[in-house]
């Protein structure tokens, strides 16, 4: 009984879990050591999946069409009910937040945690809530944001983040023991491939990602051709079909909308020349969100790197690094004529550019960032 491992419980918002590669890799490192278990959104989108080889606990919304079950019970309950009566006095949407935190109180007090870590700030609100410390995991800064001033930061062990601008955007002046980690993954050293087929458009496949950007370049440079890894809704599939349809005839776009294991996802993007990573700041979501979005550097970047591919990236805040290490090429508009100017200045020095994105990759590598972490937990 004495040999049993300390448990950590991960509380992830979303049920996007199986394509959050640092809470992934968070997990991996974390069981070597611990008994953990991450708590999770139920998959109802098309595009999510449940996340495999893992454990996960999964819970659904309590949302039922038609009915006013839950609400005349949150009604009864938030006239006794301590924790009702927050939500109620502070506008917490109970529909959608109410029973999931019911959900994750069962959890917590279910076991004695080593470290309980919350992703984002819904959860880090309900550990407040409970009077409960937690480590805060920030990926996102979401319509959660507003409920930030919620979180009691007495209750907060630890911030792990992004940057410093993200922090001082969330935190202020408060000092908060923190450790930067960035989405990225585990470096390991690889032979770089000398046949690479083209350009790679990593990740979800819609406009606010720049998908179409993509798209008009290829229609305006005939030698181009383009693979898509990742999800792609039927709504753009539909527009593909409708408004590209060239582009698969001539075989120039490819969509390989097949799920792919984070650990193989390096691998199979080493097969690429370069990697296209894209914000589309005239889209309305991404633009009321321009600091969730240019101070976060997307994972899909670090894993280019890490596969040795030379990006072609958003002038952001979060990519200034792109430009320091001179790993790939930043550009202000996504238009065709620019994208082929940073792609020809690669491609004229190609070598060089992937030499620094192995150098890149190995200064970001995530067991590396992580390790300052996993020592706070094994001493506190």
């Amino acid at each position: 009984m004495h040999n049993r491992k300390e448990r950590i419980l991960i509380l992830f918002n979303g049920e996007h879990i199986a394509y959050s590669p640092t809470v992934i890799q968070l997990y991996d490192e974390l069981q070597k050591k611990y008994a953990v278990t991450i708590t999770a959104e139920h998959p109802k989108s098309f595009n999510n999946q449940k996340l495999e080889n893992r454990n996960v606990l999964y819970h659904k919304f309590y949302h039922v069409k038609g009915r006013y079950f839950y609400w005349i019970l949150f009604q009864i309950l938030s006239v006794f009910n301590e924790e009702a009566k927050f939500f109620k006095r502070n506008n917490l949407n109970y529909k959608e937040y109410f029973f999931k935190f019911l959900f994750t109180k069962k959890i917590i007090k279910k076991y004695h945690y080593r470290a309980i870590i919350s992703v984002d700030i819904l959860n880090t609100v309900f550990c407040s809530i409970l009077k409960t410390k937690t480590d805060f995991l920030s990926l996102e800064l979401t319509s959660d944001e507003r409920h930030l001033h919620l979180v009691d930061s007495d209750y907060l062990n630890c911030v792990l983040i992004q940057s410093i601008e993200r922090y001082q955007y969330l935190f202020k002046d408060k000092h908060i023991k923190t450790f930067f980690v960035q989405n990225a993954p585990i470096f390991k050293d690889r032979v770089a491939k000398q046949n690479r087929n083209g350009l790679i458009y990593g990740g979800s496949a819609y406009d606010e990602l720049g998908f179409y950007h993509c798209l008009d370049y290829l229609v305006k440079y005939k030698n181009e051709k383009l693979t898509v890894q990742g999800a792609i809704m039927p709504k753009d599939i539909a527009k593909v079909n409708n408004e590209y349809k060239s582009l698969l005839e001539e075989n120039r776009l490819i969509l390989n909308r097949k799920y792919i294991e984070n650990d193989e996802v390096v691998e199979s993007l080493s097969n690429y020349e370069i990697g296209f990573c894209f914000y589309n700041f005239n889209v309305p979501v991404i633009r009321n969100n321009y600091f969730n979005y240019a101070t976060a550097p997307s994972g899909k970047m670090f894993k280019y790197l890490a596969a040795g591919v030379p990006v072609v990236a958003s002038n952001i805040i979060g990519f200034k690094f792109v430009t320091e290490f001179q790993c790939g090429i930043l550009i202000d508009n996504l238009n065709p004529i620019e994208i082929n100017n940073a792609i020809i200045k690669i491609r004229n020095n190609y070598d060089f550019y992937v030499a620094n994105t192995i150098k890149t990759a190995k200064h970001f590598s995530f067991d590396k960032a992580i390790e300052p972490y996993l020592e706070f937990i094994s001493e506190r």
